[in-house]
């Protein structure tokens, strides 16, 4: 009975380790590929579907609103040095669903529950 109850907790762990735990979900940083942009978001996973969204944040946290690209990204590149919170309301408004490391990238937003789902951006510093 002991090695069962031992298996579970393992798997659990494990589980847990994969699928990641939180309530804000977070960008990891990989190899960048072309984005001329602070901030790029893509219609599609993995980049596709053309760039839906180029972002430069300039000085300070401004919010961006999606406008016509409004719950349309899917993936993303964070070519800056900020890092960039992700919202499902315009403005800002609200707690933050998304956010990405400094130099990172997400191919499929849809693992961290934020596909199609950002209205508004903010880049803030570290």
């Amino acid at each position: 009975m002991r090695n069962k109850i031992m298996r579970v907790v393992v798997a659990a762990t494990a589980l847990t380790t994969l699928l990641g735990v939180g309530s804000t979900a977070e960008a990891g940083t990989n190899d960048l590929g072309p984005c001329n942009y602070d901030l790029c978001l893509y219609e599609h996973d993995d980049f596709e579907g053309g760039m839906t969204l180029g972002v430069d944040f300039g000085i300070g946290p401004k919010c961006h609103n999606m406008h016509e690209f409004d719950n349309k990204a899917s993936s993303m590149k964070n070519t800056s040095k900020k890092r960039v919170l992700f919202y499902d309301r315009a403005n800002c408004a609200g707690a933050s669903g998304y956010a990405a490391k400094p130099r990172s990238e997400d191919k499929d937003l849809t693992n961290n529950g934020f596909d199609n789902k950002t209205s508004s951006i903010k880049g803030i510093s570290q």
